[in-house]
């Protein structure tokens, strides 16, 4: 058995998952330099370029002729299998907002497979899971020092006045495309942004809490178990941004 099939049978097969609306494919370059960087962490071969990255997305999505949606895509044998991603959002649940569940299970920040993003995510969907059967929509992970690092599948950010807070790489958690695109953002919108060591007692203050995903784009937080942000000023003003704009939040 070859290497790669081996590893591929314990789940460690990067993906991505890519929004696309009006037959235009978000962030697909940083989606593509994320992917190229799993595979050389797994010590993979790679061969595909950015240029064929993009050409086999956009031969899938003019056939299936949607005004918006979610590709997942991956390679086996350097071929792209690509499937589209059920959305889960939608207005209701923005209007609400998102109730999360701190999670008794500890990511490692040691943990190289927190870095990258393969289907070997069983703990994210069980944890999830075990959050949403007592009424929470997902489920937020802390490190082994108690130090916030992301959500099932999403960064998570909080603000209090004009300071964004989010946690930092080194806790434990992927580095989105979003978030990328959030911190950047921030400065233009004239906040100041702090990447973070955060713990659960530093929270309680935060008037603000959204998550950030490729799908979600930037998805506010009601409450995280019984803390509660009532503002939503700064996931609003992102929404002003075309990265940001989803059919919920418009």
């Amino acid at each position: 058995m070859e290497r790669k099939e081996y590893i591929y049978n314990f789940g460690l097969i990067p993906y991505e998952t890519l929004y696309f609306e009006n037959n235009n494919i978000h962030l697909v370059p940083e989606h593509y330099r994320r992917m190229k960087r799993a595979f050389k962490i797994l010590n993979l071969p790679f061969l595909i370029t950015l240029e064929k990255f993009e050409e086999h997305l956009k031969e899938y999505l003019a056939k299936i002729k949607k005004p918006f949606g979610a590709l997942r895509i991956y390679f086996k044998e350097d071929k792209p299998i690509i499937k589209e991603k059920e959305i889960k959002y939608n207005k209701e649940i923005y209007n609400k907002g998102l109730s999360i569940k701190i999670s008794k299970v500890k990511k490692h920040s040691n943990n190289i497979l927190n870095y990258i993003k393969t289907f070997n995510m069983g703990i994210n969907v069980i944890e999830e899971e075990r959050a949403q059967r007592m009424g929470f929509d997902t489920c937020l992970f802390l490190n082994e020092k108690e130090f916030i690092t992301e959500t099932a599948f999403g960064n998570i950010f909080f603000r209090r006045e004009k300071n964004i807070y989010t946690p930092h790489i080194q806790n434990g958690l992927l580095p989105g495309t979003m978030r990328k695109k959030v911190i950047e953002t921030t400065k233009i919108l004239g906040y100041k942004i702090h990447i973070s060591f955060l713990k659960i007692e530093d929270i309680k203050h935060m008037e603000e809490c959204f998550i950030t995903t490729s799908i979600a784009g930037a998805f506010p937080v009601n409450n995280i178990e019984n803390i509660n942000f009532p503002s939503r000023e700064f996931s609003l003003k992102l929404t002003e941004f075309e990265i940001f704009k989803r059919p919920w939040n418009t």
